[in-house]
């Protein structure tokens, strides 16, 4: 794949760009790979959802969040990602055990699900937004999907992170900027981390835990 790649700008180029990173790189040849995503998971545990409640995690890519939900005996899972040769790898993974996860290929900016969800979880996918319509178009999707009442965690890179991730601009956030992005949200907490990258870089995550009005 090109090293300067064009930022893509419609659903099309974003689904061509996510399925080339997948396909042209071993899963720990990407920068934002965890073998245990201790952030989100700590994140989850803090709402207080129940396990049995729906969850979707949004840009999952290969992550192994809904293999670990799973291993705490979370029942209702959701993932979603552009790339369908990620949500494969996933599905091969999780094996019998997780044939009841629902892994579909769908666009976070085009989401018009069939049903809503308690907890809505992003730790790929804002910070690429570096327009205002994407975010306008990503809240839209957040409101179909969200019950009221429901949760909200986001990461992105922090102000000390990188500045751009697979060669695409990203956005950085500090917390209250990005709590910002959600004005009828209601903030529950921060947290943040230091991730390091399979090739031992470091890059400052920052999170929130918000919560959808009744």
């Amino acid at each position: 794949m090109n090293s300067t790649p064009t930022r893509p700008v419609d659903a099309a180029q974003r689904s061509a760009f996510w399925q080339d990173v997948h396909t042209d790189h071993d899963v720990d040849g990407v920068s934002w790979w965890q073998s245990v995503p201790e952030l989100s998971l700590s994140l989850v545990d803090a709402t207080g959802v129940g396990v049995d409640r729906p969850i979707i995690d949004v840009g999952a890519g290969w992550s192994t969040l809904v293999d670990h939900l799973l291993e705490l005996g979370y029942t209702d899972l959701t993932a979603i990602d552009l790339s369908t040769t990620a949500l494969q790898v996933v599905r091969d993974r999780l094996g019998p055990a997780g044939e009841a996860v629902v892994l579909q290929m769908a666009d976070v900016l085009d989401l018009h699900p069939a049903r809503r969800y308690a907890l809505w979880h992003d730790r790929a996918v804002y910070h690429f937004l570096t327009e205002p319509d994407e975010r306008e178009d990503y809240l839209a999707s957040l409101e179909r999907c969200l019950e009221p009442g429901g949760h909200l965690v986001v990461a992105t890179f922090g102000p000390d992170g990188p500045t751009t991730c697979s060669g695409l601009p990203i956005v950085r956030y500090t917390h209250a900027e990005l709590a910002a992005q959600f004005p009828t949200y209601e903030l529950l907490g921060t947290a943040g981390d230091e991730h390091h990258t399979p090739w031992g870089a470091t890059q400052q995550f920052t999170a929130v835990h918000l919560r959808r009005p009744t």
